[in-house]
Parts: C-alpha cells; structure tokens; sequence
C-alpha cells in the first residue's frame, strides 16, 4: 500500500472525520480511523455506531490498500508536520504482517502501529446508490437548526428530548421542534420544496445535528437525503451518516398557545442587557428571575438569600392587563441570544400559565413556548 496527498487536505480530512469517532467505547476497533486507498482517492471514516463521518479526498494511489489508526494518534501525527509549499505526505506499508505504517514528509520520518479493518464496521457506498434527496441552502437550514435547537435537553434522560425533530411532513413549510419538557422551540424553513420520499417526521441525535451544523458552516448548499432510514448529509467531500431516534415526538401543535390575553412588547437590546445585569443573583436562587408587567414599564428582578436583590427598569408596552410572571432565566436568555430582530414580543395569559416568546417580526415563524416558575 502506497499513496501521497496534500498535507492541509490530510489535515483537513482527519480533524472532521475524527469528531464522529467513539469517545469511550468497548470496541477498541471505534477509537480508530478507517483509511482506504483506492483508484485516485483516499477515504477516511470514522464512526461510533451512531453517527458515521466519510471523507474522500484526491491522492495520487500507487499501491491500493486499507487500515485502521487510532484518530488521536494520526490526528497529532499529521499537526507536528511541519507546513511546507506544495508539501505532500507519503504513507507506505510494506509488509500486511507488521502492520506498521511509515509516513513521511520533507525531512519528518515517523513509524506507526496500525490495525487490520476486519473489525471495521462496514461503511455504506451511497454515490452510487439513488435514494430520495434534495438540496438545500446551508444559512436557511443554520438558522432553522439554531432557533429549534435551543430547547434540547443537555442532561441525561429520554433520546427524543435530546434530539431535534426535523418534520418533512408537515404542512406548508417544514417544521423543526425540540423540547426538554419545560420549554418548546418551534420554526419552519421557508422556501423548501421536499421531495416525495422524505416528506417524513426524523427525530435526529443533538450530536449529529452539532455535526451537521459545522459542515453547514464550510458549504454554502449541502444535499440531505433518507438512506435506509438514516439520515445522510452530503457536502462536497464529506457525508454524515447519522441512525434517527426510535420514538415520537410530541404534537408541537397542541402545546403552542391558541391565544393570549396579554402581550409584551420590549426592546431586545434593553431586554438582554436587564436579564444579564440581575443573572448572578438570580442563579444563586434556582435561576428565577421576575417580571413585573406593566402598562409601559418592566420591572425585571431576582433576589437570593445571602446574596441580595438586583432589578432593572426598561420601556416596553403592554398589551391587556398588568401581571406579575417569573421564568428561569437560563431559558429566557437561550431565546434572547437566538435571534436578532429590534423588538421581542412575551404573550401570557396567567402566571401559572406558559408564556410565548417570539420576535417583533409577523413574518418570523419561530416561537418558543415557556413554563413559568413560582416565587
């Protein structure tokens, strides 16, 4: 096995792929990357069972082969090259029985173990295959996963509520949700005609979707598609290959609020700047902070034993009655830091009742849906 490539596409390659690879895991096999060399390409894998990253990049393949290396390893292997115009990285094992690999660039010389991919879990070949997909542009599909995503459950607990539902099916536009049973995000992504076959509901991993995300970030469009009933995510060079959580989302219809008999108007800048300003004391008591919900001012305020009181005053209007509601402060500012429009508008109905947060824009489709605590 022999094959030379660019060191900052070697580089590249292994740091992505790397980031699906096991983190713990019982199967030493999950700790490595895959490395196969054929015809003029290179492809690396890792994976952790639940999600899978390929990469396949160009190469100049003079003897085709395959195996696995622990990632962490080739990871700081490849870093400790020293960066040179038009360097290129020659790997070359010699000998199956070794098992170890020489790899070389300029004056660096290094010998490493590696390991045979019989193990290996098997990696799908989809270029070839058809299965029902489209593209879609990466800042519409960003945003719609940064407002959705808020909501997700951070600790331990039930899969769906540490996923984002991703809802295909519905009606108009499609829907993304996720909840942590005390709060509910909800928005859609305009402008996105889905094809027939994945005009589905996907309940996909918070892991997958933080991978999804980087490469969103390095593609201006990228292609999703249902493959075997796993999601795939085609840039490029790369795909994410990612196993749907087994369950049902909650009906995000029912728990949106029909109708509010009062309506906050408030500056988001304003807004930011009092729930940071009080946020040290009111998480030195379970993160409550208070609302005091007059006509043309709120009071917003949090206090702690042994700690103290902070308030802040800022303009808004009120639509309805005044009132005197509490949230977590946490879930608040999750909401405030996710959009960037002047004007954020609260509906509520009672201070035992869910509040609704959105922006001041009638054309925004975000929503996001908040239990009140008591004080």
């Amino acid at each position: 096995m022999k094959f030379r490539i660019d060191k900052k596409t070697l580089q590249d390659a292994v740091n992505v792929v790397s980031r699906a690879v096991a983190a713990k895991t019982s199967r030493p096999v999950l700790l490595n990357l895959l490395m196969t060399a054929h015809d003029n390409s290179l492809r690396f894998v890792g994976t952790d069972l639940d999600i899978m990253m390929i990469s396949s990049q160009p190469a100049a393949i003079e003897e085709q082969g395959h195996f696995t290396i622990p990632a962490k390893l080739i990871q700081e292997i490849v870093a400790s090259i020293p960066d040179e115009e038009g360097g290129r990285v020659l790997f070359e094992l010699d000998n199956e029985d070794t098992r170890e690999v020489s790899i070389s660039c300029g004056r660096s010389r290094f010998s490493l173990q590696v390991q045979p991919a019989d193990d290996y879990p098997p990696v799908p070949i989809i270029d070839n295959e058809e299965f029902a997909s489209f593209v879609i542009n990466s800042a519409i599909l960003k945003q719609g996963l940064k407002e959705a995503g808020i909501a997700v459950n951070t600790e331990e607990g039930n899969p769906v509520q540490k996923s984002v539902c991703i809802d295909f099916a519905a009606p108009g536009m499609p829907t993304l949700a996720s909840t942590d049973s005390k709060r509910l995000a909800v928005t859609s992504l305009p402008g996105i005609e889905v094809p027939e076959g994945m005009r589905k509901t996907l309940i996909v991993p918070s892991r997958a979707v933080t991978e999804l995300v980087k490469l969103l970030d390095a593609n201006d469009t990228i292609r999703l598609g249902l493959y075997k009933e796993q999601l795939v995510i085609c840039s490029e060079h790369f795909q994410l290959i990612t196993r749907l959580v087994d369950g049902k989302f909650p009906d995000y219809n029912r728990v949106l609020p029909k109708e509010s008999s009062r309506s906050l108007k408030i500056d988001r800048k304003d807004f930011l700047q009092a729930l940071k300003a009080v946020a040290p004391i009111a998480r030195a008591n379970s993160d409550l902070v208070n609302f005091d919900v007059g006509p043309n001012e709120t009071r917003i305020w949090a206090k702690a034993p042994e700690k103290g009181t902070a308030e802040m005053f800022i303009s808004s209007e009120l639509t309805g009655e005044p009132i005197n509601i509490s949230f977590n402060i946490n879930f608040v500012l999750d909401f405030v830091n996710s959009v960037s429009d002047a004007q954020i508008v609260l509906d509520m109905t009672t201070p035992n009742y869910p509040g609704l947060l959105k922006t001041g824009n009638p054309e925004s489709e975000y929503k996001y849906v908040i239990m009140p605590m008591s004080y």
